[in-house]
């Protein structure tokens, strides 16, 4: 068509009849085409018309609404080009948007009247694109399809010996885990790492573990692995007050699967005692009862060193220098403490029942602390007998002076506290109350009177 524009404006007259017909066809055929795509707009403007009429209808919003054809007049100006004049082009919009009134005013009276065909609408994907282009399209996908697979499904490999072990550890960011698999060699490529964890949607969803990662792992199967495969999990686990090492193994085993045999023989073992700084025959008492957080199939060391932290975490300056004060070793606190914890489970009580026990210890008292002859019975609930009191153990209180050797049982924080920060009392006795606490006494006789009363308590309830 550029020719024809270029014969037009330079050689018109010069033109023959002929060539002016010839010229002449060819510009209504044009005509014709772009009447053809005229005629399919304004189809499809008239539906979408309708379309707005119906919603207007359901908003019971007016046919005409003059702000909106102002802003059409304004916009449509935006396209007009030459020799299309301003004023033609509104004449020409007035008329179409008159249609499109008429038509909507039409199915606000008589429903919708208008069958809306949107087959006619779409377009034919074989008009969009030639046989060549397609092909090229094609080829473009399959290629990035390829380049897909290639980059996020091909395995990656890793140097040493397989598999890998991993650490996520608690609150570490999606970018710091990425960062350190691409510095131990398991990723070539930190950003496919993060397009691939966009793409399974991995980026919150691994979890602190202790991963063991195989070798030959594509990006996806990494994650994957992280997301579903097996790995040492950390996990809570809460330690009780009062807790025996036994007890201690039972719960690490279950909870943890961590060697219950290998960690009781740990706890006794001289030689890791003394690495942690401890002079006792047994790690008893220093394992801090608390919740924690451990790692699924960790080393029984690695349990007992946690434990231990905890208990160096709380036992601080100011305790260590409270204990000086008192001229008491941190061994000596925590086996006053793990009998006060023996005693009672009111942490309220605790102070006061401490109290006791330094004041027997003062005036050269025997403690005789059920607790240990329970200790000494390996935990035996119930009532002490008067053979019990005859055991020859380093730990029976009813035979020896001062504190025994070492904690019977790993106290509690409460407990520990009592220790250091008795009441000052002058109680000497105390016996159960029957209700979970004890009452205090000055005196023997006062607290013969209150056994008797808790005995007769008891056998009331026999009775019954």
């Amino acid at each position: 068509m550029e020719n024809i524009y270029k014969k037009i404006e330079n050689e018109l007259a010069s033109l023959s009849e002929g060539e002016k017909n010839e010229i002449l066809k060819k510009l209504r055929d044009e005509i014709d085409a772009i009447d053809e795509q005229i005629v399919k707009l304004l189809s499809k403007r008239t539906l979408h018309s309708i379309l707005i009429g119906r919603v207007k209808i359901s908003m019971n919003l007016p046919t005409y609404n003059p702000q909106r054809e102002k802003e059409v007049s304004v916009r449509i100006n935006k396209f007009r080009e030459p020799p299309l004049t301003e004023q033609a082009l509104e004449r020409i919009y007035e008329r179409i948007l008159d249609e499109s009134r008429a038509i909507q005013r039409e199915e606000r009276e008589k429903g919708n009247v208008f069958k809306v065909n949107m087959d006619k609408m779409r377009i034919q994907f074989r008009k969009l694109l030639s046989f060549k282009e397609f092909i090229i399209v094609i080829f473009f996908f399959l290629a990035l399809l390829g380049l897909f697979y290639y980059t996020f499904f091909t395995p990656n490999y890793y140097k040493g010996k397989s598999p890998y072990f991993f650490e996520v550890k608690k609150g570490e960011s999606f970018s710091k885990i990425v960062d350190d698999l691409y510095k131990d060699g398991i990723i070539p490529s930190k950003l496919n790492m993060r397009v691939a964890a966009f793409i399974y949607g991995a980026n919150r969803r691994i979890r602190a573990a202790r991963y063991y990662i195989p070798n030959g792992l594509s990006y996806l199967d990494l994650l994957d692995y992280f997301i579903n495969g097996n790995a040492d999990y950390l996990k809570p686990i809460t330690i009780v007050n009062g807790s025996s090492l036994n007890w201690v193994a039972e719960k690490l085993q279950l909870d943890l699967y961590v060697d219950s045999s290998q960690f009781t023989k740990l706890c006794y073992d001289k030689q890791f005692i003394d690495s942690l700084g401890l002079n006792t025959p047994t790690l008893l008492g220093f394992l801090l009862p608390q919740k924690y957080e451990m790692y699924e199939r960790c080393s029984p060391g690695e349990a007992i060193k946690i434990m231990y932290n905890g208990f160096l975490h709380f036992m601080n300056d100011s305790l260590r220098q409270r204990a000086k004060k008192m001229h008491l070793t941190i061994p000596q606190v925590v086996t006053m403490a793990s009998i006060i914890e023996g005693e009672t489970n009111k942490e309220s009580e605790m102070p006061e029942i401490a109290g006791v026990y330094y004041n027997r210890l003062k005036l050269g008292m025997k403690l005789q602390a059920d607790p240990t002859i329970e200790f000494i019975k390996k935990g035996k609930k119930g009532r002490i007998n008067y053979n019990d009191l005859k055991i020859n153990s380093s730990y029976n209180t009813y035979k020896h002076d001062g504190l025994p050797p070492a904690p019977i049982d790993n106290p509690g924080k409460a407990a520990i506290l009592a220790a250091l920060y008795p009441a000052k009392n002058n109680y000497l006795f105390f016996v159960a109350d029957g209700s979970g606490g004890h009452v205090f006494s000055k005196t023997y006789k006062e607290h013969l009177d209150k056994v008797n009363n808790y005995r007769k308590w008891i056998d009331s309830l026999k009775k019954k």
